[in-house]
């Protein structure tokens, strides 16, 4: 055998060699993959720890995890579904899943990637939150001249739901001050919503309160006053839905005096996010009309005292719009409702 014929022989029972006992090392001679490691194997290959996964709103979920000493990436797979927000072959120890189905269970299984060896998996589940949800438990208009309270009857609640009770009053003088919302229908104290409280101009007042459903059926709210000067009052009970509904926020209170038709907007939602909802209240003291803002569900349509309540899911972070006929009078509170 010639000496170069030999040479070439050996050559390829090298490489053979290195191919069978080490195939990373083959692929990094062929390939732009990284080196392996003395001493690594796929049996060696450490998977990701401290994988974890946290619904962030009602379409998406934090994950994140640290990152084994030796790898080249990682797989990532989610079920149901298909990925999305997040790389199947993420670079970092981190990322957010997106376009998930409100109030749905996932599961997201992660491997640690070595050049062509797979570690171990691990898996991590979350539930993404549901939407808010509202519920118009009971109304009720007072016309009764001179009494210190109104009352809503025929209200049935969930027991442990949140309640926000949403009140206008017009008086006979200034003093409007409400002294406390009880009932059957409320278990415990109901509670000022305090970012903005009641808004008082002249003899009319707007104000809004969060309470916790007694499970009762066929109850009451009542709203008692500071004063017994009353004209008409009109009363809201709404029910609310969804996973995390304890903290209403007024957004946003108007108030003021018109003497012909006007759209009203409401001020812009500070920090507003679309997993959170929202009501809009709307009150004329003498009315020929009132529009439903767009997107946004009729909870109790306008009626003879010309109010109306109106909900969404998904919270405006411009304010609501609302075209409202000639009045003496009128006012709009935007509440929304922290989900997330």
């Amino acid at each position: 055998m010639r000496p170069v014929r030999r040479q070439v022989l050996w050559a390829c029972l090298v490489a053979g060699l290195a191919i069978a006992l080490v195939p990373g090392t083959a692929l990094a001679v062929f390939s732009s993959a990284p080196a392996v490691t003395a001493g690594t194997t796929a049996a060696t290959i450490s998977a990701p720890s401290g994988f974890t996964a946290t619904a962030a709103s009602t379409t998406t979920a934090n994950l994140s995890w640290t990152a084994p000493a030796t790898l080249t990436g990682y797989t990532l797979s989610q079920s149901p579904g298909t990925l999305a927000g997040c790389s199947a072959t993420p670079s970092g120890t981190s990322c957010t899943a997106t376009g998930l189905t409100s109030h749905t269970a996932y599961t997201w299984t992660l491997k640690a990637a070595y050049n062509s060896w797979l570690s171990s998996s691990v898996q991590a589940s979350a539930t993404t939150t549901a939407a808010v949800g509202f519920t118009l438990a009971g109304k009720a208009t007072d016309g009764t001249a001179g009494t210190s309270s109104s009352t809503v009857t025929g209200v049935t609640t969930t027991s442990g739901a949140g309640l926000v009770i949403i009140i206008f009053r017009q008086g006979s003088s200034a003093a409007l001050g409400i002294t406390s919302v009880s009932g059957s229908a409320i278990s415990g104290t109901a509670a000022v919503i305090t970012s903005q409280g009641t808004a008082v101009s002249g003899d009319y007042a707007l104000a809004a309160y969060h309470a916790t459903g007694s499970g009762s059926s066929n109850g009451a709210v009542t709203v008692s006053f500071s004063a017994a000067n009353n004209v008409s009052t009109t009363i809201d009970v709404v029910q609310l839905s969804g996973d995390d509904t304890a903290s209403p926020v007024v957004q946003s209170v108007v108030n003021s005096s018109s003497t012909s038709g006007t759209t009203v907007t409401g001020a812009a939602l500070s920090g507003a996010s679309a997993s959170n909802g929202e009501l809009f209240f709307a009150v004329l003291t003498t009315a020929t009309s009132m529009s439903t803002p767009t997107g946004y569900t009729v909870l109790d349509a306008p009626a003879s005292t010309m109010h109306g309540v109106w909900g969404s899911s998904s919270a405006s972070a411009t304010g609501i719009t609302t075209s409202l006929g000639a009045s003496s009078y009128w006012g709009t509170m935007e509440i929304e409702i922290n989900n997330a």
